[in-house]
């Protein structure tokens, strides 16, 4: 008895000493962790998500399309701090729509005057402009249900080799503005995030033209499903939701400088780090501010060079690659504006050969057409960029669109002159060799945290948003998404960011980024976790400490 007792004692003061000895009888807890990223889209309502006070259809004449611009109806663009009480006042100006940014640095209004000299001189004014008019930039055809055997364009720029480097991802998000989409067409399904109609002012940005459906064209070459045994191949696979359409169309092809600009600042502040725009039309300041907006915010841009030659922007922008078309014989479309803007070009098809993609018609339902233009040579660059970027190729040395851009450019097949021309830009792009260029990738992140915020552990995001750690043994842990894409190793406008836990919708529209947002986990003994729900992540639009 004794002896039980001694021992007792002794197995006593032992635990008792190596209580005070780090990691003495502790056991070592071993688990694995494993989660999904996805986007995270606040309310798509106009008035909830971007503030724009009204919303307007606007009816074109013959004589607004021939001239290019609105008769009797100006583009106000406002100085920061200032809004439509500055001009309310003046007689015989109507407003009918005002739009500003988020964080205030791009404010307009539109409006109805016979006197728009009555505006000009008004402090906070900045600009009164004519309304200008823009189209879309593609011809169309007879719609035909082929198959990729048609689909000439795609072995011209390598995507046969590409596809065997990336099928593009879940975590990059394209926003197509253009005549919306047809989102029952059996090739997109499983592809779009949401959208909006700024048109009709409402979250329906389905695609009604039963004669062109332009928008459906131009999603189908960047993300249709493939080697699904059904109609056309997307260069982005179409495995993901990915897409976000913006309609700024109704049936006809023309829209206003406005609603575009509105349109670009929406998608910059719903998550859109690509903006693809098959447009064009004549140089607008409040169209160029939405630009800049666009630009400051580390989102790439993307656009037709335009079929006619007084129709140049938004591609004429230096923040804009803008692209150019090219014939089955890789000879520059006789429709393709050139000139010294001019970025790169891509396949935009002839009469004799047109690009093949999703389409409609009235009379067979959801199909596929045909059609040619600087239209179609647009998404051929941005599905190439949305896969560059998936790769984690997103930023260095101060910008995030910059290397994507220089990748593009240094990796074109030369056409026309030696080097950059005129006609062909840097040339036409190639997919498999921009895919393999080295360069200092920035990849979509996911971290382990400390409770102070060191970072114990991090992992790239796969494809498909999936993530898994495994031997991780800290106790208490927060996690962390981030793509840093100026590459300045800091937390900045521009980057994608979201913490665990954080993710409410009222959050979003005075978010900044803070540990203290992340919710902590506790895990005390060994196992396989996965988190229960997705972990967002988050465009910064505005940033300070």
């Amino acid at each position: 008895m004794r002896l039980i007792k001694v021992l007792t004692l002794i197995t006593a003061l032992f635990v008792v000493l190596c209580f005070s000895l780090t990691g003495c009888i502790k056991p070592e807890v071993y688990y694995s962790l494993s989660g999904q990223v996805v986007p995270y889209f606040p309310e798509t309502s106009a008035r909830n998500s971007f503030q724009r006070t009204a919303a307007y259809t606007p009816i074109f004449s013959s004589k607004d399309i021939e001239q290019g611009f609105m008769s009797n109806q100006f583009i106000v663009l406002f100085d920061r701090g200032f809004d439509s009480t500055i001009i309310s006042g003046v007689s015989g100006v109507e407003i009918l729509d005002e739009f500003f940014s988020r964080d205030g640095s791009v404010g307009y209004a539109v409006v109805k005057t016979n006197d728009p000299s009555s505006l000009s001189g008004i402090e906070g004014v900045k600009s009164v402009e004519p309304e200008k008019i823009f189209t879309l930039q593609s011809e169309e055809s007879v719609p035909n249900d082929q198959h990729y055997p048609e689909q000439w364009n795609y072995p011209m720029i390598q995507m046969p080799q590409a596809w065997t480097i990336a099928k593009g991802s879940s975590t990059v998000v394209v926003a197509v503005i253009d005549s919306g989409a047809r989102l029952d067409h059996p090739d997109l399904q499983g592809i779009f995030l949401p959208g909006y109609d700024l048109i009709n002012d409402d979250d329906d940005p389905t695609d009604y033209d039963p004669v062109q459906s332009h928008g459906t064209h131009v999603i189908g070459t960047i993300a249709a499903e493939t080697n699904n045994s059904l109609g056309v191949a997307g260069m982005t696979w179409g495995e993901y939701r990915a897409i976000m359409p913006i309609k700024i169309f109704e049936a006809g092809k023309e829209t206003t400088a406005g609603i575009l600009a509105s349109s670009i600042i929406f998608a910059v502040e719903h998550g859109a780090k690509i903006i693809n725009m098959s447009l064009a039309g004549g140089d607008d300041d409040v169209v160029a501010a939405a630009v800049k907006y666009a630009k400051e915010n580390e989102v790439l841009m993307i656009a037709a060079s335009g079929n006619k030659p007084y129709q140049r922007y938004p591609a004429l922008y230096d923040e804009v690659i803008s692209v150019g078309a090219v014939d089955i014989t890789m000879q520059r479309a006789n429709y393709s504006n050139y000139g010294p803007y001019l970025d790169l070009v891509a396949p935009g098809g002839s009469s004799s050969a047109q690009i093949l993609s999703t389409g409609y018609s009235t009379d067979e339902g959801n199909t596929y057409s045909y059609m040619q233009g600087t239209s179609m040579a647009a998404p051929h660059v941005t599905g190439l960029a949305a896969l560059l970027m998936a790769q984690g190729y997103a930023g260095k040395d101060g910008s995030g669109e910059e290397i994507i851009r220089k990748i593009l450019r240094e990796t074109a097949l030369d056409l026309g002159e030696s080097g950059w021309d005129p006609y062909y830009g840097f040339g036409l792009v190639q997919a498999y060799d921009s895919l393999t260029y080295e360069e200092e990738r920035r990849p979509l992140l996911v971290q382990i945290l400390s409770t102070s915020g060191e970072v114990i552990r991090e992992t790239e995001v796969n494809p498909d948003g999936s993530f898994q750690f495994n031997g991780l043994t800290e106790n208490y842990i927060k996690i962390r998404v981030w793509r840093d894409f100026n590459g300045n190793e800091e937390i900045d406008k521009g980057d994608l960011i979201g913490y665990y836990g954080y993710q409410e919708s009222d959050h979003y529209l005075v978010w900044n980024p803070s540990l203290d947002n992340a919710e902590t986990l506790s895990y005390l003994s060994s196992g396989s976790y996965e988190l229960t729900n997705p972990l967002h992540f988050f465009p910064i639009i505005e940033f300070s400490e």
